[in-house]
């Protein structure tokens, strides 16, 4: 199994998935400034239903291939290390066929009463929060569906390919993926590119999730 496969494979499961849920361009192009009264509204919550479906497009692909098992959740805490800062809906845990592979959880809430509209991607278990997407729903931080969906395919795809590495040290957190890294928190003193170093060579003092590829 390649990634160029699995993508493929996650592209023929969201055609049917997000069949009613559909892309929409930045509505600021060029770098447009927001209109005032963009800012704290949301005109069209449920077009970000779209993260959901891509992520069940996700599930649905990856299950096909062989390459884990879907579980609903009923526990939601119990799956979270901690408490998400808004109660979800739903937690789906992809436990992959791979024994020593980091699991990949999946949660939504709801954006304005709409259900499925806000995703929040984790790793390990019990997870540790990876990103929560949209950032901010609110019609000012919008910069259309290409940019969200690259996003969490970016953190999910870093859970599959063994790439992911996530980091706490007290409130601070570290996630590197494939293509990058972010960090929250983080304390100036412990560089970040030594702290990812010994986090991938298994030195770390801290708290780390990572694990090999599933395919």
């Amino acid at each position: 199994m390649d990634v160029q496969r699995l993508r493929q494979a996650v592209e023929e499961e969201f055609a049917a998935t997000g069949a009613a849920t559909p892309p929409w361009r930045d509505p600021h192009p060029d770098g447009a400034a927001p209109l005032d009264e963009e800012y704290s509204r949301c005109l069209n919550p449920g077009k970000y239903r779209i993260l959901s479906t891509r992520t069940a497009a996700w599930a649905r692909a990856l299950n096909r291939l062989g390459l884990a098992a879907v579980e609903e959740v009923e526990n939601h805490l119990a799956a979270w290390r901690e408490t998400p800062v808004e109660p979800l809906d739903t937690t789906t845990k992809l436990r992959p066929a791979r024994a020593d592979a980091v699991p990949l959880v999946l949660g939504t809430r709801r954006l304005d009463g709409v259900p499925g509209t806000i995703v929040t991607l984790g790793a390990g278990e019990p997870a540790v929060e990876l990103t929560t997407l949209p950032d901010c729903g609110c019609d000012a931080c919008d910069s259309g569906s290409e940019a969200l969906l690259e996003e969490l395919d970016e953190y999910v795809l870093a859970v599959v390919t063994g790439d992911l590495v996530h980091v706490t040290r007290g409130p601070g957190t570290l996630v590197a993926t494939g293509s990058g890294w972010s960090a929250s928190d983080w304390p100036e003193t412990e560089p970040i590119e030594t702290a990812l170093a010994k986090a991938r060579d298994g030195h770390s003092p801290h708290h780390v999730v990572q694990g090999p590829t599933w395919l």
